[in-house]
Parts: structure tokens; C-alpha cells; sequence
């Protein structure tokens, strides 16, 4: 019976003696522990202060991110999250770093320095060999990848957001050149000249909640020119713009922030008037119709085709332009 049970504790221990070895796997290498440029938290950041070629300061104010300097504007939230993400870049390789070697990573000058709340980073060169970013936090030296060099080099302008109207409350009165509408408690607009266009006031709304530039520069001097007055149902300081001009694309500039703003396409005449584009009349020749295969060969090669005798032959239409279908 001893025999037994002396053999049964031996099958046991042999067989923790496997589990043990499973478990610990001799000879695998530990994987590297992931190592950040820092790990300082910054999501609950207020402050971000970006130096590059200009000196940018942002501000977040009642959670809303705001450039505060070298002007005022609202702040491009996609790109402040850029900012608030770039402490956690992964860090693959790192090195004390001495006073002696700053000059040598071109960090006694440093290219951009980032500071976020109490985290300060310092980018310098790169790498020559595999062109990773020098950047210094405290007195250590991180190699890191160079993929978001970029939105530290942006000019303040890029920092802007390009939407033209807050997204926070809605229009109750728009004065655009020829045309004033305001909203009354009965939830209707009242229009001057006179017009009963529901849909296109509905229209002329959404498109001005929705416009965004395609491009936001400085206004060094007060544009002027024709006005377009917005203002708002919750009693915030209304918006002014002033068209700088129409054609080709749409230029409108906030004399209060000296801002420009771009607007491009049709989304752009959109925001001046009421009017919606007409359909093209039947028989329009620079509207291609639907059962024509747009793939079609060119017409040079219809000169090789062979024509009925005494049949005249029409002159091509000209190309439909863009939109036109």
C-alpha cells in the first residue's frame, strides 16, 4: 500500500515538473517591454504650447480647444488630438543623454519643442541611417519613429478650425446681400423680398451648418465688401463675414479674427442665396443622357466609320463639364 502511494506522489511531482516547464518555456526571450516618449498623463491637459517656426499656444475652455496665440480662434480638435497623442509614441530606443551630445542630435537648438501640461518634449534631427526622430524628454534620449513630424512643423493656420459657424446652437437670422430672413417663436421665417421657399430656407441653413473651408489664411488688413450677418438662438455674439469674392472659388474673411476662409464647388454658391441649381432643359447639349455610355470612343475615331451616302453627319457636342449630369 506505501508502494502505492509513494509512486502516485511521484507521478504528481513529475507532472508539475512538466506544467513548471511548459509554463516557464528555458530559453524563449522575454518580449521587450513597450516603452513611450513619456507616460505622463495629458488627456486632462488644459494647455499645450507648440514652437516650431511660430509659437502657438492653445487653450481648452469649457471642453472646447482654442488657438489663443499667435491669434484667437477655435482650434481644429483632430489635430489638437494629434498634439495629446504623440507623449505615447513608442520609444525604440533610448539613451542618457549628456549636455556634451546635444549639439551632436541637433538638440541645442531643437527643430520643434512640445509642451503639454508639465511634459516638455524637444525634437531634433534624424537619424541618417534609418531616419528616426531625436527627441528628448528630461535627460534621455528616445529614437522614434518619424510619422507625426508634420503636425508638429503645421503652420498656425492648419491649426484652425475650418468650420464656419460654431456647431453648438442654429441660425435664427441671416442677412446675406438681397436677401434677409428671420426666425419667429412659431418656428417659420420671415423673408425679405417676400417668399414662401420653405425648403430652400431649410437648405440655405443646413448648408451653412455644415460649410467648411478647404483652406483658412490670415487677413493681414479688414476686408471689405458685401456682409453676411448670423446670428443665433441661444443669444451668443453673432458671426460676420465679408465676400472678398465669388468666383472662381468663394472667399470670405472674419475681419473680427482676420481670418480668410476658402470655399470651393457648388456647396459654395450654396451659402449666398436661395436658389437651387435648375435641371438642365431637354435637349441641352452639354448634358450627356443617361443611356449614353460615357466609356464611348472618342470622336476621332469616328472619322475611320463609314456614313450613309447623303447623309450629313451632326457636329459633336462639346463634353458635358463636371456636374452637369
Amino acid at each position: 500500500m506505501n508502494d502505492k502511494i509513494l509512486l502516485n506522489v511521484a507521478l504528481l511531482g513529475f507532472v508539475l515538473l512538466l506544467a513548471g516547464i511548459v509554463f516557464l518555456e528555458p530559453g524563449k526571450e522575454e518580449e521587450p517591454k513597450l516603452v513611450h516618449l513619456t507616460d505622463a498623463e495629458t488627456e486632462s491637459a488644459s494647455r499645450i504650447e507648440l514652437h516650431n517656426k511660430e509659437s502657438l499656444v492653445f487653450e481648452k475652455r469649457q471642453e472646447r480647444w482654442w488657438l489663443v496665440s499667435p491669434f484667437t480662434a477655435p482650434a481644429n480638435e483632430v489635430r489638437i488630438r494629434q498634439l495629446l497623442e504623440i507623449p505615447r509614441a513608442e520609444s525604440e530606443a533610448h539613451y542618457p543623454l549628456k549636455k556634451d551630445e546635444l549639439a551632436k542630435f541637433e538638440l541645442d537648438k531643437p527643430k520643434v519643442t512640445l509642451s503639454i501640461g508639465t511634459t516638455r518634449l524637444l525634437f531634433g534631427g534624424s537619424d541618417p541611417l534609418d531616419m528616426r526622430r531625436y527627441v528628448q524628454v528630461g535627460d534621455t534620449l528616445h529614437l522614434v519613429n518619424d510619422d507625426f513630424f508634420h503636425h508638429l512643423t503645421a503652420a498656425s493656420t492648419d491649426f484652425v478650425d475650418k468650420k464656419l459657424l460654431p456647431d453648438d446652437d442654429a441660425p435664427n437670422e441671416i442677412l446675406l446681400p438681397g436677401l434677409k430672413a428671420s426666425l419667429g417663436q412659431n418656428g417659420a421665417w420671415t423673408l425679405e423680398p417676400p417668399s414662401d421657399d420653405a425648403a430652400g430656407m431649410a437648405d440655405l441653413i443646413t448648408a451653412w451648418r455644415g460649410a467648411r473651408a478647404i483652406e483658412v489664411k490670415r487677413s493681414e488688413h479688414p476686408a471689405q465688401g458685401n456682409i453676411v450677418h448670423i446670428g443665433f438662438a441661444n443669444g451668443q455674439p453673432p458671426v460676420e463675414f465679408v465676400i472678398v469674392q465669388r468666383e472662381p472659388d468663394l472667399l470670405l474673411t472674419r475681419n473680427d479674427w482676420r481670418l480668410q476662409y476658402l470655399l470651393a464647388g457648388e456647396s459654395a454658391k450654396s451659402l449666398l442665396s436661395l436658389q437651387k441649381p435648375q435641371p438642365p432643359a431637354a435637349g441641352d447639349p452639354t448634358v450627356i443622357p443617361e443611356e449614353e455610355d460615357e466609356s464611348s470612343e472618342p470622336a476621332d475615331f469616328e472619322e475611320d466609320l463609314e456614313m450613309p451616302e447623303g447623309e450629313e453627319t451632326g457636329e459633336a457636342p462639346d463634353a458635358a463639364p463636371a456636374g452637369a449630369h
